[in-house]
């Protein structure tokens, strides 16, 4: 009996192991199913390595992504049925017939979307235009403008030029940024002599994401097309019936000027292939990816990083994929993505944990593109911690050389930094006393050496102000001490506002936040003041909008009056709009944001004082949706 069982037993051991190998077996065989197909695609340049890894590793369980774990793979080289042994003349016919082949898709493309047109834009194409008396050959040159864009076409030209927006059409806005619906202006091609005629409409907008039409009307051909802004910057396609046109534009003609220097780069290699005998692409692929009222762009065959936060696991990825002839296959977290004809893409996903998703654009020649977008799911169990930089400039003039004296300026100015060293901790708080013109420029440029991209930097200034009207266009001002009494050679002796908003726009700061305690200080501000707060703001002490904002770019302004003379003191030591300011910083406790900041100031100053206090973003700055936000430490 004892032996029969321990036989019945030892058979049961086999049949378990072999259930349990056969099983294995079955696993296996399934892993390397996956694995071999992973492997296939990267090897015909489907996906790129990072994806290759990433994947590789999750199919076989790994604990992190093994950098080298598709070392073994060997990668095909891409070659196209043209690329072989072919004489002179084979190789030029088929060049020949893939020109055309490709014009008349770019025609057809053209023809559809000008029948689309709306009648308002068929008129405007039909109407002569004025030439411009000069032709500009650098974004330097180009007058002051709304925005200013560069760009590309097919054949290796250049283009740069600006747009301003039609005051007499509507408006649209949302989600508190409005804009005007029509923008028109001039392009200005690289051979020193073709102008062009430039309208811009908007047609819809989603949260902070707007879309539109363009119309490039030159002397001898038109480009229409579509464009996506977000925030301050934008980009699109624009065909002709012979090529395409890419573009971006921004109100900073520094980001227009770094993208025009990248283009001029592209058109040589463009010509080069061009004038090759054999076809031929060596440019990379391009991926632009739009959030947060950001661009992020990766365009050299190099894994470049997005970073995207989300508050409930929902998220979309919007953008546009394109390449100097044609994306061949586009994936988002491996899976093939259909483009629209014009290389746009909406990817809607959903993640319970944060993770990694990869855009991938590979071209017929094998060239791929890759976008690394991490997805951070944000948790509310966290503690918001303000662990950016701050720093301060704060001016204040009291005793002038020929204007009225003034009291409260310097005051004002101690009271500030006090609590600002103190309480909030700031890294570095410059003061300026009774500053001359030479003094205040300075200083600004100090600031541009001293404060990086992570650094959020208030400017303060008390003073006199005055506002000049010549050729029916208003100048404004601040006065340092040693300023004149009257618009004298210009105002030279006097600072122009206009310097100011430069400075902002030039410094790498994450935030900029300018207070100005000055007459006719309103005046600074874009038309009309944007000081509505909206749902999404006044949910500012919620943690996930902290963390948004903490990547946010953010160029504001808050003025202690608008277009008038404000009080110098209220009977005390300081301004009531530094008394108010002073008050809300000691009282704060947590958060206190620039928007809300105002909303106090106003309310105190306009029953004490009749002071209308102005806030808004500072027009044709880099700005997009970033608040300041004073967090206690």
């Amino acid at each position: 009996m004892k032996r029969f069982l321990a036989t019945l037993l030892l058979f049961g051991i086999l049949l378990s192991n072999q259930y349990a190998w056969s099983s294995w077996i079955t696993k296996k065989s399934d892993t390397s199913e996956k694995v071999e197909s992973i492997e296939k695609e990267y090897a015909d340049g489907f996906i790129s390595k990072s994806e290759c890894n990433k994947q590789k590793s999750k199919v076989l369980k790994l604990k992190k992504i093994s950098e080298t774990i598709c070392d073994n793979v060997k990668v095909k080289v891409a070659q196209s049925s043209w690329i072989k042994k072919k004489s002179k003349e084979e190789i030029k016919k088929e060049k020949s017939n893939y020109i055309q082949k490709k014009e008349k898709e770019t025609k057809k493309e053209f023809v559809k979307k000008k029948k689309n047109l709306s009648k308002s834009i068929k008129k405007w194409i039909s109407k002569k235009k004025t030439k411009d008396k000069r032709h500009f050959n650098s974004v330097a040159q180009l007058p002051k403008s709304d925005y200013y864009f560069t760009a590309v076409d097919g054949s290796g030209n250049t283009f740069i030029g600006y747009l301003n927006g039609n005051e007499n059409e509507d408006s649209i806005s949302v989600s508190g940024q409005s804009m005007l619906k029509i923008s028109d202006g001039k392009a200005f091609q690289n051979n020193k002599k073709t102008q062009c005629d430039v309208r811009s409409e908007i047609l819809k907008a989603d949260k902070l994401i707007f879309n539109g039409v363009v119309i490039i009307k030159c002397p001898t051909k038109e480009f229409i097309g579509s464009w996506t802004q977000t925030g301050s910057e934008g980009f699109g396609i624009a065909t002709s019936e012979k090529t395409r046109l890419e573009f971006n534009f921004s109100q900073s003609k520094k980001i227009i000027n770094a993208k025009h220097t990248e283009n001029k780069t592209k058109t040589k290699i463009v010509k080069k292939d061009i004038q090759s005998e054999k076809i031929k692409d060596s440019i990379c692929p391009e991926i632009k990816l739009v959030d947060n009222n950001q661009v992020f762009n990766s365009s050299d065959c190099k894994t470049k990083v997005a970073k995207i936060q989300v508050t409930d696991g929902n998220f979309s990825l919007i953008g546009f994929a394109t390449d100097n002839e044609e994306v061949q296959r586009f994936s988002v977290d491996g899976r093939p993505i259909k483009l629209k004809s014009d290389g746009s893409f909406k990817y809607n996903g959903k993640t319970n944990s944060s993770k990694d998703v990869y855009l991938v654009a590979t071209d017929k020649f094998g060239k791929i593109t890759e976008l690394k977008v991490i997805i951070e799911v944000l948790s509310q169990k966290e503690k918001f911690i303000n662990k950016q930089k701050y720093y301060a400039l704060l001016i204040g003039n009291s005793k002038y050389q020929k204007w009225d004296n003034l009291t409260s300026p310097v005051n004002d100015i101690d009271k500030i930094a006090n609590t600002l060293e103190k309480k909030y901790k700031f890294q570095k708080v410059k003061i300026l006393k009774d500053a001359s013109k030479d003094e205040i420029i300075n200083a600004f440029y100090d600031m541009q050496e001293i404060v990086g991209k992570d650094g959020n930097l208030l400017i303060y200034y008390s003073g006199h102000g005055m506002t000049i009207t010549r050729q029916g266009k208003e100048k404004h001002f601040w006065i340092p001490v040693d300023g004149t009494k009257e618009y004298k050679g210009g105002g030279r002796s006097w600072l122009s506002t206009s310097f100011v908003k430069d400075q902002a726009d030039t410094l790498l700061a994450s935030k900029v936040l300018i207070m100005v305690d000055s007459c006719f200080s309103g005046t600074f501000v874009s038309k009309g003041s944007h000081n509505l707060i909206t749902e999404e703001e006044k949910s500012i002490n919620k943690l996930n909008f902290l963390k948004m904002n903490v990547n946010r770019i953010g160029r504001e302004y808050i003025s202690s009056g608008a277009n008038q003379q404000v009080e110098d003191t209220n009977g005390g030591k300081y301004s009531a709009f530094a008394k108010v300011f002073i008050q809300s910083l000691e009282d704060n406790n947590g958060h206190l944001y620039s928007k809300i900041l105002h909303a106090k100031i106003h309310e105190y100053l306009n029953p004490l004082t009749g002071q209308q206090a102005q806030y808004s973003f500072i027009k044709n700055a880099n700005h997009s949706k970033g608040v300041f936000v004073f967090s206690t430490r």
